[in-house]
């Protein structure tokens, strides 16, 4: 396995983003060759807009 590390706008793309880039996003997420690596400040980015959305993390 490849450890990659995942970035916010990944995660931001495949939830929110326009069809073709969200459909980009899944395919990585979705590969199975990779190992996802990640830090507290990927969670800093991501968390603040959806608490103020009151949208749940699944």
């Amino acid at each position: 396995m490849t450890c990659t590390f995942i970035d916010s706008g990944v995660l931001i793309a495949a939830a929110r983003g326009e069809e073709a880039i969200a459909e980009r996003a899944l395919v990585i997420l979705e590969d199975l060759t990779l190992e996802f690596a990640s830090s507290i400040f990927l969670k800093l980015e991501v968390l603040p807009k959806a608490i103020y959305n009151n949208q749940v993390m699944a």
